[in-house]
């Protein structure tokens, strides 16, 4: 009994102690929360750092704040929280410069006026006394406008073939790409069913260069590539492309890369011109290639950067693979070596925040077989002027 009152006693006197501990820990905690509080504060921009009023929506905060999404003190609901949270992650993790060598444009907006010109061309050599024929589409051209929000963007371009002739041409190329600093991907359609020009067929006119009209060709391609960049802290693809970097210092780099490619050519014989027909080999009116190409790019990208804010852009990316050709390839399914070349150009000054620039591209793939080698390529080029906002 005598025990228990002691270890009353003891415990009644140890509470001011505990009382004052209590409150130093309180306090220490308090000064530690202020603290964390002014770290991530001034982390942030002062432009960025002014208290929101909690009763504004985020949808407002964002529209005030310029959509600027890296901008820690929105008030969202828990989701979208969550989604900005992944955002800001992989634009540190798959997004980020060396500042010495690319800057970020903050604007977020991008308006251009384009003009693009594209054709095709078709070279088939026989090895067995059948002709050879080099066709090339004549050149497609359209113009428009392309208003863009950060990765998301709107794009008309008419074809202005078709307002000037009057006939309709049916060609149609579809583009969509990705840009970050380690990861470009692109995937891509083309269609063209318009009117050709034949080159060269066979021995007719002695195997000279002719132009020859002819409106039996139909090519389709649907492809996916992508390539991983190694330098990507100095070196920039989307300065070059998509006028959202600025290459400060000349910088290359590496690349490796996939593609998937699947095409199928079309020739209608009964098409040919009456003094062609003559010299056509071939029994089927419809002579076909069809095949699916999956390759490994290596390649390389270079920035050049020179004066007066200009920069020049160089990237090639050979490929090798295999080649899948289907039923309807006019030599039957086999599986062959796909080697394939990928080629990209620009020439781009920025002045402020307004741009332009040229770009061009070609997409080249061969295949042989015991009697033929045969290569094609589809290539175009881009006039661009613009301003970001």
């Amino acid at each position: 009994m005598a025990r228990r009152i002691i270890y009353i006693l003891l415990f009644l006197v140890s509470i001011p102690a505990i009382a004052s501990g209590a409150e130093r820990i309180d306090s220490v905690a308090h000064r530690i929360k202020n603290n964390v509080h002014n770290y991530l504060h001034d982390s942030v921009p002062a432009r960025l750092s002014n208290k929101i009023p909690e009763n504004k929506s985020w949808i407002k905060q964002l529209v005030d704040n310029r959509f600027n999404v890296m901008d820690t003190t929105l008030k969202c609901p828990r989701f979208v929280e969550m989604c900005l949270d992944v955002y800001r992650w992989g634009d540190h993790t798959f997004n980020s410069y060396d500042s010495s060598y690319v800057y970020s444009c903050p604007q977020k907006w991008k308006v251009m006026i384009k003009a693009n010109t594209k054709w095709d061309m078709y070279d088939f050599d026989a090895r067995n006394g059948s002709p050879s024929l080099f066709i090339n589409t004549e050149p497609r051209t359209s113009a428009g406008f392309r208003l863009s929000f950060m990765a998301v963007g709107f794009e008309y371009m008419p074809d202005i073939d078709n307002l000037l002739s009057g006939r309709v041409i049916d060609h149609r190329r579809t583009r969509f790409s990705f840009t970050c600093s380690r990861i470009v991907a692109e995937l891509y359609y083309n269609k063209n069913t318009g009117t050709s020009r034949i080159n060269k067929f066979g021995s007719y006119e002695d195997g000279r260069f002719v132009n020859v009209k002819f409106d039996g060709l139909t090519s389709k391609t649907f492809g996916i590539d992508a390539f991983y960049v190694f330098n990507h802290k100095k070196y920039a693809h989307a300065a070059a492309y998509c006028f959202s970097k600025i290459q400060r210092r000349s910088a290359g780099s590496f690349i490796l890369g996939v593609q998937y490619t699947n095409q199928k050519l079309s020739l209608d014989t009964s098409k040919l011109p009456e003094d062609l027909k003559p010299y056509n080999p071939w029994p089927n009116e419809n002579f076909s290639f069809h095949f699916y190409d999956y390759a490994i790019n290596v390649g390389y990208g270079y920035n050049w950067v020179f004066r007066n804010n200009w920069l020049f852009n160089v990237t090639a990316m050979p490929s090798v693979g295999v080649k899948h050709c289907v039923d309807d390839t006019f030599d039957g399914p086999t599986n062959k070596l796909a080697l394939n070349i990928r080629g990209r150009f620009a020439l781009v000054r920025n002045a402020g925040k307004f741009f332009y620039g040229l770009h061009a591209s070609f997409n080249g793939y061969t295949s042989w077989g015991k009697s033929y080698w045969f290569y094609n390529q589809i290539g175009d080029v881009t006039a661009i002027a613009g301003f970001r906002f």
